[in-house]
Formats: C-alpha cells, structure tokens, sequence
C-alpha cells in the first residue's frame, strides 16, 4: 500500500486588492468616522446600517440580468425559490428601507452610512 502524499497547506496570504489593518490604522480612521458622524449628527442626519444581504427583488434594476441574479453580483437562491445577494453600493437598500418605513421615518428623510460595501 503506497503512503498518501501530505496535503501542502495553503499559503497564507491577503488576497489581491485587499488589506489587513491593524491596532493604529483602526483606531485611527474610528476616530475620523467619529468626527464624520458628528458633523452629519449636528446637520440632523440620522446614522443607517443596512444589511449587506438584500432580496434580488430590492436590487432588480440594478442587476446585469434579473432572470439570472447571479451574474455579475454574489448572489445565491434560497430553499423558498427567492433570490438574495450581497449589496454592491448603498443606494437600493435605501431605497428599500424608505419604501418599508417611509410612514414611520421624518420628511425629509436624512440618514448617511459609511463602512464598507
């Protein structure tokens, strides 16, 4: 009986186009958003985190091609048959949140986000 070859590990490596921070740089760009968001709050400027995950339905117009959701954004089919993805910028799910709550949220509707997309 021949030996199994070991597995090489995989080499640990950033992937292209992205960057680790670490303690300074973090600490760092927390306090400029701090800054950031202040100047938005004393504007009357609501903070929004929205999900990363929409529906498909939610980002529609967006797509490449709605009858196929996955091309050309990550987006996957769920057991129900419904469509989700992640969002690609901050503009839909805004627009869903003002079409889901828009009787409950203030005219003019002011919000900022900032993280990552």
């Amino acid at each position: 009986m021949a030996k199994d070859k070991k597995q090489s590990r995989p080499k640990a490596e950033t992937p292209k186009g992205f960057r680790d921070y670490f303690d300074q740089e973090v600490s760092e760009r927390n306090e400029m958003l701090r800054k950031v968001a202040g100047v938005y709050h004393h504007y009357g400027f609501d903070a929004l985190e929205t999900s990363a995950v929409e529906n498909v339905d939610a980002l529609g117009k967006f797509l490449p091609d709605v009858d196929r959701p996955n091309d050309g954004v990550f987006a996957w089919q769920e057991d129900d048959n419904s469509w989700l993805a992640l969002r690609y910028d901050l503009t839909a799910p805004l627009a869903r949140v003002y079409a889901q709550y828009r009787n409950e949220l203030p005219n003019p509707y002011r919000r900022y986000a900032m993280g990552p997309v």
